[in-house]
């Protein structure tokens, strides 16, 4: 079918709420309004921006509705607890947002039509990061205070620019700075947007090197240890090729590395001790000792009754040093109220074993970035391992793509 601007307008749209669903400000702020908008947009789409749904396509995304909409509801039936329906409401219409947008792309779109969507909204969430970056040194004085969720807070300029210099501040040069979060709750989640970024720039459209380069130093100005070892991978593989042809490249991947190590070096070492370290360190051992003791169907899905229930677990001493001693580190904390920073190992606590490990492979199988996909995939987990992303729609979709391929497999036509 013949795409026109109003097409290109509601899809961009679309995608727009997607990439932000996943750690975006907009959505923390303005949670309900903006998941319900997302289903309603996607509903609009596919009903009046498309063509019949081919027959392949409708049922293997019904199959996979079908199947996501019994297991959430069979893990609120066998959850303990006191657990809260709206948040399964929630996640059910988070499901059903993402088996739309699935539909509606498989359906009457071509990759790279979406592929060329998701970079143009990047290009943006690059810009904007610049722009946030730059313009703290200008805007310090004048930032008024948000509380959200009631205990947390940032500091913004007329809305237009969001920092967070109480957490994320450091001086270069004697100019203090602040950890460039651009349009997400921290930078660690913008690092990942960036780097997907970089991903396509270098892999999938090849087109401008000096994009990338406007990529990199970004993604330093994230001041995340994560972000930066996951450019550097993604950089070694797309000039791979080059630097064996012209070694002076390695001059400049050294000029890289310098400042890299600098900064991871003394990243590390604050971050062994420091908090933030060790709840992420906490966060895994925890909810795997909880999937051990729950691993059929896990405690249930509502972060609420999660946080509420850790504060009280006793977990297993011997279960805890062996997996210090797997990893050389010892944990500190001995207990949190509040929820897990790492997704995947929260989705066994929550779920269990078995459809855990289902949802993982799904995700693995994705067919909406098919370019290099294990570098994707590596990206992907390596983000919704340190962050709590798994279950946002812009993670959740990849997931669902995958299922609606694995489901093809039992339809009469295989999706192309």
């Amino acid at each position: 079918m013949r795409l026109t601007q109003t097409h290109k307008f509601f899809d961009s749209l679309l995608l727009f709420l997607l990439v932000f669903s996943g750690g975006g400000l907009l959505f923390v702020f303005n949670r309900k309004i903006c998941t319900i908008s997302l289903f309603c947009i996607a509903l609009f789409v596919i009903i009046f921006m498309g063509k019949r749904i081919k027959l392949s396509v409708f049922n293997s995304s019904l199959f996979s509705l079908i199947f996501l909409f019994s297991v959430i509801i069979i893990n609120y039936l066998t959850s303990i607890g006191n657990q809260e329906v709206i948040k399964y409401y929630f996640h059910l219409l988070n499901i059903s947002s993402c088996v739309l947008i699935s539909t509606h792309f498989l359906n009457n779109r071509d990759k790279s039509y979406f592929l060329n969507r998701i970079r143009f909204i990047l290009k943006v969430v690059l810009f904007y990061s610049i722009f946030n970056f730059l313009f703290y040194i200008i805007v310090k004085n004048s930032l008024t205070q948000i509380i959200y969720n009631s205990d947390k807070t940032m500091y913004t300029f007329s809305q237009i620019f969001f920092y967070n210099p109480e957490k994320s501040s450091f001086h270069l040069f004697g100019i203090e700075l602040v950890r460039n979060q651009g349009w997400f709750w921290e930078p660690g989640i913008n690092q990942i947007y960036l780097n997907i970024f970089l991903y396509l720039e270098g892999f999938v459209f090849k087109k401008n090197r000096w994009i990338i380069l406007l990529i990199v130093l970004t993604i330093f100005t994230t001041y995340s240890t994560t972000g930066m070892i996951i450019m550097l991978i993604i950089l070694f593989f797309i000039f791979k090729s080059s630097i064996k042809r012209n070694p002076i490249l390695v001059l400049l991947a050294i000029g890289i590395m310098i400042p890299f190590y600098f900064i991871t070096k003394t990243n590390i070492e604050e971050k062994l001790d420091t908090s933030s370290f060790q709840k992420r360190y906490f966060d895994l051992i925890q909810t795997l000792s909880i999937a051990k003791d729950y691993p059929l169907t896990g405690i249930g899905l509502d972060v609420d009754y999660f946080s509420e229930f850790r504060s009280s677990y006793n977990m297993d001493d011997e279960f805890r040093r062996s997996i210090e001693l797997s990893t050389s580190f010892e944990s500190k904390t001995k207990s949190t109220e509040k929820g897990s920073s790492n997704s995947v190992t929260y989705l066994m606590a929550a779920m269990g074993f078995p459809i855990s490990f289902f949802l993982l492979y799904c995700m693995f199988k994705q067919t909406l970035f098919t370019h290099k996909k294990g570098i994707l995939m590596m990206i992907i987990f390596i983000s919704v391992f340190s962050e709590p992303l798994l279950l946002r729609p812009f993670f959740l979709i990849f997931i669902i793509s995958g299922m609606i391929e694995f489901f093809s497999k039992f339809t009469k036509l295989k999706l192309k």
